[in-house]
């Protein structure tokens, strides 16, 4: 297998990938885990990698060193990325290691935005006649806006292509019914009933609306749909990080003010609008075929 098919085979689903991952962040820590693939890491190796980055870019940011802050934020991102390849290219995942994942990217975002807002109120206090720590934080709210809308969409479009609107309920029945065998079992460990418990929390928390009715035709909203998902992913994660990476390494932060709390705001409602009218298309086209 030549290495660009194995690059697709180690993605999750490269219609739904935000471009920037599948174009810059993903290949890049497709290069880290092949060279390194015989040696014995897993998934959770990197993981460490990538909170270990993600904190030192954090204390580089408190320390108003913004530049090698990016470069450490940028590798916190590519190691980010490597758990989730090497799980699937070795087929090694686990509960455990899906919970980690999670909590290092909430963790290191959150510590990264955080330190940033105190960095730049000492060493850059003021941007224009804004005070640059509120920037930040406005920048940091709309990150969170944009995800959070961004994945509930992808989620959503997912489905469709599965043509299954419950399997996010179903990997949490999974989860439910494990920590129900460990708890019947009176050797059952309870480390690993304690992690299931805190994976099943987070899990629920980020699926929100667990269960999906297909209300349209799943290939006439893949079709229709497919562009839409395209476009969400320009205020996706990816696109924050990079912009964000971008504009500390140049030392220009009106770069990610300009691009998270005005173009990704106007994006996101536009977004809305042109999804309204995707979802009226589709009721149509439903009334069409009854």
């Amino acid at each position: 297998m030549s290495w660009l098919s194995e690059y697709r085979s180690s993605l999750k689903n490269i219609h739904a990938e935000e471009f920037l991952d599948v174009y810059f962040f993903r290949p890049l820590a497709f290069v880290i885990v092949k060279s390194l693939y015989r040696l014995p890491l897993t998934p959770n190796n990197y993981s460490f990698m990538s909170f270990a980055a993600g904190m030192y870019s954090a204390y580089l940011f408190y320390q108003g060193l913004f530049f090698w802050g990016a470069i450490a934020f940028l590798m916190f991102a590519i190691f980010d990325c490597c758990d989730g390849m090497q799980a699937r290219m070795k087929k090694n995942g686990s509960e455990f290691g899906r919970f980690v994942d999670g909590l290092v990217d909430y963790t290191c975002n959150i510590a990264c935005y955080i330190c940033l807002g105190y960095g730049v109120a000492k060493y850059m206090p003021m941007t224009g006649p804004i005070p640059t720590v509120y920037l930040v934080v406005a920048a940091g709210i709309s990150k969170a806006i944009h995800s959070i809308t961004y994945d509930h969409f992808l989620m959503e479009y997912l489905s469709y292509d599965r043509g299954d609107g419950g399997f996010v309920q179903r990997e949490l029945e999974e989860i439910r019914e494990k920590i129900r065998l460990i708890k019947l079992d009176p050797n059952g460990s309870k480390r690993r009933h304690f992690i299931l418990w805190i994976y099943l929390g987070f899990s629920s928390l980020q699926a929100g609306n667990e269960g999906r009715t297909l209300k349209f035709s799943s290939k006439q909203y893949v079709e229709k749909n497919f562009r839409a998902i395209q476009l969400w992913g320009l205020i996706g994660p990816a696109w924050h990080i990079a912009v964000l990476i971008l504009a500390l390494l140049v030392n220009v932060p009106e770069i990610l003010f300009i691009y998270a709390i005005v173009f990704a705001n106007v994006w996101l409602i536009g977004m809305l609008i042109y999804q309204n009218k995707i979802n009226q298309s589709l009721n149509g086209l439903e009334g069409t075929t009854a």
